[in-house]
């Protein structure tokens, strides 16, 4: 997930989509006390799914670690056959 989340478009979509939200948040008080209640669901909900999961994630180590050196391959044939992942957004729509 970190080296796709480096991509320069991926990183620009993640950051314009964040501006966003930001902004819609400040910008409309009912929707943002809405995303803050939600956000707090998800942090809760994410600590008790980390915290159960973690005997499991023990246990399949071996096979993520596999799923993981071929997810890495596989992107990097991706930016070899796609060399404009590489290029900043901006060149890009360009």
């Amino acid at each position: 997930v970190t080296r796709v989340a480096k991509l320069p478009l991926v990183s620009s979509a993640c950051g314009a989509v964040s501006t966003a939200y930001a902004s819609t948040k400040e910008s409309h008080p009912y929707i943002g006390s809405v995303c803050a209640a939600a956000e707090k669901g998800v942090k809760t909900l994410r600590a008790a799914a980390v915290s159960g999961a973690q005997p499991l994630l023990t246990r399949l180590e071996p096979q993520i670690s596999t799923a993981n050196e071929y997810a890495c391959k596989g992107l990097e044939k991706l930016e070899q056959a796609l060399p404009i992942l590489q290029q900043p957004p901006q060149r890009v729509t360009s």
